[in-house]
């Protein structure tokens, strides 16, 4: 079947319809998608491993009680709506209850993120020692890329996704008469 497109003629390949193309479309890009989530995930976890590495060295030198709180941590977003493959990069507090013996406890908290791709320098100079300040800044630039690669991620699936939906709707529209009786 040959196709005018954009000024000059397109083969495609045996299909008769957009919709007849548009699954396997689908799950290429869905397949990428997730790919790429994987991959950005991992990313982002060597990132928060480097945090946990340098912040180690850190401790070394200093006492107890400059040693801090701060914490990076990268999960799956498990929540019902969320996309396959979806992961979150968050800064937490720790406090631990009963340091002593086998019930030890910590605790979490998570510092609030705000609108943007990144954390405020605000929201961590509020929990973190100096030095985990400086550390969070500079991975936070880090993060703040993956942030937008996995956004771009996200509305690339769900503009294809869009699109689909408007070829299906196009293509099963076609010959249905309209109320003036017309064909669509």
């Amino acid at each position: 079947m040959v196709v005018f497109h954009i000024g000059r003629y397109v083969e495609t390949r045996g299909a008769r319809s957009m919709l007849e193309e548009t699954p396997q479309i689908e799950e290429t890009v869905e397949q990428w998608a997730q790919a790429r989530l994987e991959a950005l995930a991992a990313q982002a976890g060597e990132v928060a491993s480097g945090f946990y590495l340098c912040a180690a060295r850190e401790r070394e030198h200093r006492p107890r009680s400059e040693w801090g709180r701060l914490g990076v941590r990268v999960r799956p977003v498990r929540a019902e709506r969320a996309a396959p493959g979806a992961f979150a990069s968050e800064w937490f507090t720790r406090r631990w209850v009963d340091r002593t013996g086998s019930r030890a406890q910590t605790f979490t908290n998570y510092i609030r993120r705000g609108t943007g791709d990144r954390y405020p320098r605000s929201a961590l100079a509020a929990v973190a020692q100096p030095w985990e300040l400086a550390l969070a800044e500079a991975l936070e630039e880090r993060f703040a890329e993956i942030r937008r690669l996995v956004r771009g991620v996200s509305r690339l699936r769900t503009a294809f996704r869009q699109h689909a939906k408007l070829e299906r709707a196009l293509v099963e529209g076609r010959g249905q008469c309209g109320p003036s009786g017309t064909t669509a």
